[in-house]
């Protein structure tokens, strides 16, 4: 059953992309960590087999708004953020405490298009994101259920200077820890679910006195698959929300008063098929009951070249 599931366990290491707005003085802004809310859905909770995996991995995230620590309309810009990310996996047949191990980095592309009516401007920037590595990618299969623990780190690899307000990186080092599981409700294995959290703890950005605070996301999924395992249809959603204030003198008064926190939900289809070394992904997600952060609508598209090993026998 792994191999229907392993493109989308790339997911897990494509999640660099600019989701903070930085409009000068005229907006208080949050800091936003390199995690991409809504970035998995169905199948996050397990991990790929052994095999080789190049994966495509555009995000497109349309904002229509940014709303206040209560949850108001603060401004309204026409903002589309773009992530073309090119990752590479590969899953091991070495075993640590009894888990498929592997590593992974990820390449992320963004070009940020920014039309702000209230700063008559007008701006488009595109560059190299800050690098995701995971030096240490876990997965356990047993029975019905899946699990999942890795460990990677960004670098601030991307372009961030503290004086321009658009930036293709977030100008510092982050740690991400993640754990995840996934479940089928029948001996056929085809209704499924899956849930994987994310933690992101931050160090100080380059050039200014200020480091985010900590943050948790938790992101869901329930599906059911049809043609021979290839597909699985469902639903996917996410709950993101900051665990302690903005820190350091140059942090702003919303980022050291406001925890800021957002929702997401919406369809997901999947095609997977080992045979022909392909899978891809579409997923929807609208953003509601947003405090302190952007809003908007995103999508989320995955082309996966595959090459699982086959299975060894003692």
């Amino acid at each position: 059953m792994r191999e229907r599931t392993s493109s989308h366990a790339l997911r897990h290491f494509v999640s660099a992309l600019l989701v903070v707005l930085f409009f000068g003085d005229q907006v208080p802004a949050q800091q936003s960590g390199h995690y991409i809310q809504g970035f998995t859905g169905l199948d996050n909770g397990t991990g790929a087999p052994p095999g080789v995996y190049v994966a495509y991995l555009p995000y497109i995230y349309d904002i229509d708004s940014l709303r206040g620590p209560q949850g108001t309309t603060l401004l309204k810009p026409d903002l589309t953020l773009v992530a073309d990310n090119v990752v590479y996996q590969a899953t091991t047949t070495k075993k640590i405490l009894g888990a498929d191990y592997g590593v992974a980095v990820s390449i992320p592309i963004v070009n940020t298009r920014l039309t702000a009516n209230f700063l008559n401007t007008n701006v488009q920037n595109a560059g190299v994101s800050d690098i995701y590595f995971a030096p240490i990618v876990l997965g356990w299969a047993k029975g019905k259920a899946t699990y999942l623990l890795n460990y990677g780190f960004y670098a601030p690899s991307g372009q961030f200077d503290p004086n321009t307000s658009i930036n293709s990186g977030l100008g510092f080092w982050e740690h991400q820890i993640q754990a995840g599981m996934g479940y089928s409700f029948d001996k056929k294995k085809l209704w499924n679910a899956s849930a994987l959290s994310t933690w992101e703890i931050n160090q100080s950005k380059s050039g200014l006195d200020l480091t985010p605070g900590p943050m948790v996301n938790v992101e869901y999924s329930a599906g059911h698959r049809f043609d021979q395992y290839k597909i699985n249809l469902g639903a996917a959603g996410y709950f993101y929300h900051k665990l302690s204030p903005d820190s350091g003198s140059d942090s702003t008064l919303l980022g050291t008063t406001a925890l800021d926190r957002s929702f997401g939900i919406g369809p997901e289809f999947k095609y997977t098929n080992p045979v022909k070394h392909f899978s891809f992904d579409f997923r929807y997600e609208h953003q509601f009951g947003v405090q302190a952060k952007t809003q908007g609508d995103v999508y989320v598209i995955g082309i996966t070249w595959l090459n699982i090993f086959p299975p060894s026998h003692p």
